[in-house]
C-alpha cells in the first residue's frame, strides 16, 4: 500500500468498522483489510485509541479477550451513524462531504459510507443535508495539499461552518491576543496542510483577510448578523485561485508562469502543487514544463528557490531578473571566505 497520511488512515479504520458493524476486529486484522504495513502498528493502535475515545465511545467500542483488544462499532448500522444534534450533525457530515476527494487513500470508502448514510436519512433530513451542502459547498475553498486536523478542532470547525451558514458574526480568541475579537466569517479555505477562515474586514468593507485555523484557541456565535457581498465573495474565491489570499494584494493581477524543472523532482512538484492551476508536462528531453496563473511575488519566488539547481525561470521575465540580481547576491557573499 502507498504511504498515507493519518487522517486517510484513520478515515480508513473508522469506514472499515462502522460499515461491517457485526465484525469485531484486532490491530492485525484491521491491518491485513487495509493493507498497512507492519512498521505502521504503533499507528494504527494509536488511531484506534483516538477513535475509541471519540465522544465518549459512541461510535467505535474497544473488546478485551484473553489474547488481545478487538474493536467494533458501537453502532448496528452505518445507517445509524448520526449524532443526537441533527443541526450540528449535517455541519459535520457536509464537510467530510466536501473533503473527502482530498484523501485518495481513503475517498472511496467514504464517500461510499456517506452515500449509505444520506440514502438512509428521512426526507426531511435528507433535504436538510442537501439544502446545506448547497450553501456550504462554495464556502468550502482548496489550494494545494490537504491539511492537518487538530484532534479538538471538531467543536471549533463546527461553530464557524454554523456561522457561515446562518450569516453570523464570531468572537475569537487567537493566540497571542487578551481579548476577543468580532469577525465576519465567510469561507474555510484549505491551503497548504493547514486551515484558514476567510473574513471580511469591518474597518474596510469589502477587503479580505485570513485568520489560521489552528492559532484560534476560542469561538463563539454572536447575535449580531451579516449580509452577504456578492463583490466581496468573488474577490475572495480569486484571491484563493491565485493563491494571494494568506498573503497578497486585495486585488491580485496574475501572470503566466513557465518553469522547466529536472526530472527527479517530479514527485515533489505533483505532490505539493505551488497552487491549484499549476500543470506540469514532461518533455521530450526529459524535463519538466510547470505552467500556471499566478502573481510574481515573494511566495513564488522563494518557492522556486526552494528547488534551487532544479528550476529555470522561462517566464515572467521580471521573476527570471529578480533570481539572476539574487545570483549576484549569493556570489558576491560567499564567494569569499568568512
Amino acid at each position: 500500500m502507498a504511504d498515507i497520511t493519518r487522517a486517510d488512515r484513520v478515515l480508513q479504520l473508522f469506514a472499515l468498522l462502522i460499515s461491517n458493524p457485526s465484525r469485531s476486529y484486532s490491530i492485525s486484522d484491521l491491518m491485513e483489510a487495509l493493507e498497512i504495513p507492519e512498521n505502521e502498528r504503533r499507528n494504527v493502535q494509536r488511531d484506534m485509541q483516538t477513535l475509541t475515545s471519540a465522544n465518549g465511545g459512541a461510535y467505535i467500542r474497544v473488546l478485551s479477550d484473553s489474547r488481545a483488544f478487538r474493536y467494533q462499532s458501537a453502532i448496528k448500522s452505518a445507517d445509524n451513524l448520526l449524532f443526537p444534534n441533527f443541526e450540528n450533525t449535517m455541519l459535520h457530515f457536509v464537510f467530510l462531504q466536501r473533503i473527502a476527494n482530498m484523501y485518495p487513500a481513503a475517498s472511496d470508502t467514504v464517500t461510499d459510507l456517506l452515500e449509505k448514510i444520506q440514502k438512509s436519512l428521512p426526507a426531511n433530513e435528507k433535504k436538510a443535508v442537501e439544502q446545506l451542502a448547497q450553501d456550504l459547498n462554495s464556502r468550502i475553498l482548496f489550494a494545494g495539499t490537504p491539511p492537518t486536523f487538530e484532534e479538538d478542532s471538531s467543536e471549533k470547525l463546527k461553530v464557524i461552518l454554523r456561522a457561515i451558514h446562518e450569516r453570523r458574526k464570531i468572537s475569537t480568541v487567537s493566540i497571542n491576543e487578551f481579548k476577543p475579537h468580532v469577525r465576519i466569517p465567510l469561507m474555510v479555505i484549505l491551503y497548504h496542510g493547514e486551515i484558514y477562515i476567510g473574513c471580511e474586514s469591518q474597518t474596510h468593507p469589502g477587503d479580505t483577510y485570513t485568520l489560521k485555523f489552528r492559532r484560534i484557541q476560542s469561538v463563539e456565535l454572536t447575535k449580531e448578523t451579516f449580509q452577504d457581498n456578492p463583490k466581496t465573495l468573488e474577490m475572495l474565491r480569486k484571491r484563493v485561485r491565485l493563491g494571494s489570499a494568506i498573503f497578497g494584494p486585495q486585488d491580485p493581477k496574475a501572470e503566466d508562469v513557465e518553469i522547466i524543472f529536472k526530472d527527479d523532482v517530479q514527485a515533489y512538484l505533483e505532490e505539493k502543487p505551488f497552487q491549484r492551476s499549476m500543470k506540469v508536462e514532461k518533455l521530450r528531453n526529459g524535463r519538466l514544463l510547470v505552467t500556471m496563473k499566478a502573481l510574481n511575488d515573494d511566495l513564488l519566488f522563494r518557492w522556486v528557490l526552494s528547488y534551487a539547481d532544479s528550476a529555470e525561470v522561462i517566464k515572467p521575465i521580471a521573476l527570471r531578473n529578480k533570481l539572476r540580481e539574487f545570483s549576484y547576491f549569493l556570489d558576491s557573499t560567499y564567494h569569499r571566505n568568512p
